[in-house]
């Protein structure tokens, strides 16, 4: 019998050891879990208690639904091994979890463990909503069908207990043969809803059918004649048809809707669906005619909610992108996102929207993390709240093991996003984990082979390796894909400049001037690019004029590898007092 006294001390020796000293909330999760199981408490290592005591969950906490005890399980798991494996390799006590536990076993080098009642993981399980096939005779009403597609999945992310594949997803397989077993496997769901939508005049008829993706049975399958004026009411009795069948109890009141009906103008419905349809392609052209149609909404019906969030949304991308100056457009964005929970205070994608603009822009760092969590809140199961909150918040503030945690849930719930696995990567190379960065953009590629990002990210991993061949490589060959967008120039010319290849990092510094004739260029393109010629002072006088012109990129300063030759500069840590991030960082994970 290995005695407690043994336990504490080998517990001690693992918190102090450098994967742990350098992360609180696992050193929590293990100290927590360790006392529980020698009190003779391992019965109570449930995922719930876990998730509230350890996590700051909130006691209407779903398991089902935020997934983070299962994600920090792993992540404990493989810390642990890599403690064995290095500091602790001559360790006679192990302390190991079991996979499907969270109640540690206890076993001297060498030696069977010592059994204690295992706490079972939560439920697994969830639902992907494929997209509704177009049968209408118009192929311009396709919008109608994703629309239709993507607000079932919106409403359906508010019940709790329940996992649904987000919308960036499900939209992958759009159009694509598929096998529902096949389909569970990939995206780990138990049920898929699929359906078609026909429109005639203002006559529609949707069908729906729920399957079961490990025996392909049918769970439910209805057919709805209705009036178009009908749509909203059908969502409704669709989400409460899954509920029903799934035999899913709801967190809040018994007979509360699923999908809260909404009076909304059926007219700006509809265009808002044609802007939400032209912003999911993220292209320049898309962000403007979504941009066009969400004003349309919003002058059809000036209470209409979602248009105001859609609207926000479209100017905040404008701006991310560079493709307009974020002093033009990011002011009327928070007036958008405003408005839009002026009229409807429980918006999610509202909340995210604002919280985004706050960090970018006005660099409110406390106001942006409450709409954040806010969102999460009240759609536990919005991958982009938890996404943009890890990439874009916490990660700039330095706190990367939060910042991981959220990603990986984000990831959990999007697992076919290329973009989510792209700030994952991100988040790696953030904190010096080049080798995993890279694999994270390798897969990237498997999922999109065309996708830019997947190459620029790899390039500016390799540049951070001083691998500038194959950095120049990928660097070039998103370039190729994407067209000239500064903020690939200013990564290539920055690694010209660092391959000791002056001639072509000065011919960068020429086409970024004569591209800023044209478009918006972000400031920190040229200062890159100076700082890699070693002309720290050009560098930084790019970088406040970036500060001045609040531009999206500063908020990057404090934690990217790239400026890390001007941390000991007064005019660098200025900067940084400027925009909110002085002080130390939060240690990765």
């Amino acid at each position: 019998m290995i005695q407690e006294s043994h336990i504490q001390d080998q517990l001690q020796r693992i918190l102090s050891s450098k994967p742990f000293a350098q992360s609180a909330r696992m050193s929590r999760f293990l100290r927590f879990t360790v006392e529980r199981a020698v009190c003779g408490q391992p019965d109570q290592l449930k995922e719930y208690v876990i998730g509230v005591e350890v996590f700051d969950r909130k006691a209407s906490y779903d398991p089902r639904v935020d997934p983070i005890v299962r994600v920090e399980a792993r992540r404990l798991r493989s810390k642990l091994k890599i403690y064995y494996e290095t500091e602790g390799l001559s360790d006679e006590l192990i302390i190991e979890f079991p996979k499907g536990t969270y109640a540690p076993l206890f076993r001297g080098r060498g030696a069977a463990p010592e059994p204690l009642p295992a706490a079972v993981a939560g439920p697994g399980g969830g639902i992907a909503v494929l997209p509704f096939s177009n049968l209408s005779s118009e192929p311009d009403t396709e919008y109608f069908s994703d629309g239709l597609t993507e607000e079932l999945i919106h409403g359906l992310t508010k019940v709790g207990g329940l996992m649904v594949v987000a919308w960036s997803s499900a939209a992958r397989l759009k159009g694509q043969p598929y096998d529902v077993r096949d389909i569970g496997r990939q995206l780990s769901v138990s049920t898929v809803l699929v359906g078609s939508v026909r429109s005639s005049g203002d006559r529609l008829r949707v069908m729906a059918q729920l399957i079961d993706t490990a025996s392909g049975q049918y769970l439910w399958s209805e057919t709805y004649d209705r009036q178009m004026a009908d749509l909203f009411a059908i969502q409704e009795e669709i989400s409460r048809a899954i509920v029903k069948t799934l035999r899913i109890k709801l967190m809040d009141r018994p007979g509360a809707p699923v999908i809260r009906r909404e009076e909304y103008n059926l007219e700006a419905y509809n265009l808002y669906l044609k802007g939400r349809f032209h912003w999911n392609k993220r292209t320049a052209d898309g962000l403007n005619r979504g941009l066009h149609y969400f004003e349309q909404a919003i002058a059809v019906d000036p209470g209409f909610a979602p248009g105001y969030a859609g609207l926000a949304d479209a100017y905040s991308l404008l701006a991310d992108y560079g493709l307009v100056n974020p002093g033009d457009i990011m002011p009327a964005a928070e007036t958008a996102a405003r408005k839009a929970l002026e009229l409807d205070p429980t918006l999610a994608e509202a909340h995210t929207s604002l919280a985004s603009i706050r960090v970018s822009y006005f660099w409110e760092w406390a106001e942006a993390e409450e709409h954040y969590r806010r969102a999460i809140d009240l759609s536990p199961g919005y991958a982009t709240a938890r996404h943009w909150l890890a990439v874009d918040h916490l990660a700039m503030l330095g706190r990367l093991d939060e910042a991981m945690a959220e990603i990986e849930i984000a990831q959990q719930l999007d697992p076919l996003s290329p973009i989510i696995r792209e700030g994952k990567g991100f988040l790696f190379m953030l904190s010096g984990r080049y080798p995993e960065a890279i694999e994270e953009y390798r897969q990237m590629l498997e999922l999109d082979c065309f996708f830019y990002k997947a190459f620029t990210s790899m390039g500016r991993a390799y540049t951070q390796m001083g691998m500038y061949d194959e950095a120049i490589t990928m660097l070039q060959k998103g370039r190729s894909l994407s067209g000239e967008i500064p903020n690939i120039l200013g990564a290539l010319g920055q690694t010209y400049a660092l391959a000791s290849r002056p001639a072509d990092a000065r011919r960068l510094l020429d086409e970024l001037s004569e591209l800023a004739k044209r478009r918006h260029v972000p400031s920190n393109c040229r200062a890159l690019i100076h700082l890699g010629l070693g002309e720290r002072e050009r560098a930084l006088d790019w970088l406040e004029i970036g500060c001045q012109n609040r531009e999206g990129p500063m908020v990057a300063l404090k934690v990217h590898p790239a400026y890390d030759d001007l941390r000991g500069e007064p005019r660098f840590q200025a900067l940084l007092r400027r925009i909110g991030l002085a002080g130390p960082s939060a240690t990765a994970a």
